[in-house]
């Protein structure tokens, strides 16, 4: 009798502590992480993985690591994407120098519209 108590108390404890772990979605916020839709990252492949990615740019990877973009909690996604949208409108990414030396890798406008509205998609929902 003693031995079956012992045992289910042991898998309840066993239980309770791994729930968590086994949970996929971010109870905070009731929201799940968000990975990088393939369209998005062809984009960004074309021009912010160069610095952008592992292994990169120690001072590019700092603000943004699209590497480890599964890692950022969905707050941090929205307001991650927020700023990659405003930073390529704004021209001020891709870099001048990269942009010179790697034409192609400018995002177009078409790039741009993408991004920004992936972005916008990503941000919370006003009640």
């Amino acid at each position: 009798m003693k031995k079956i108590l012992l045992f289910t108390a042991a898998l309840t404890c066993v239980l309770f502590i791994s729930l968590p772990a086994l949970s996929q979605s971010d109870k905070t916020t009731g929201t799940d992480k968000k990975a990088i839709p393939a369209d998005i990252m062809k984009v960004f492949d074309k021009s912010c993985a160069a610095c952008h990615k592992e292994p990169g740019k120690k001072m590019a990877l700092g603000p943004l690591n699209l590497s480890g973009w599964d890692k950022y909690a969905p707050e941090k996604q929205a307001a991650k994407a927020n700023a990659i949208c405003n930073m390529i409108t704004k021209e001020k990414m891709p870099p001048k120098g990269f942009k010179t030396s790697n034409p192609g890798a400018i995002p177009t406008a078409d790039d741009l519209k993408l991004i920004c509205n992936w972005a916008a998609s990503l941000q919370p929902k006003e009640k």
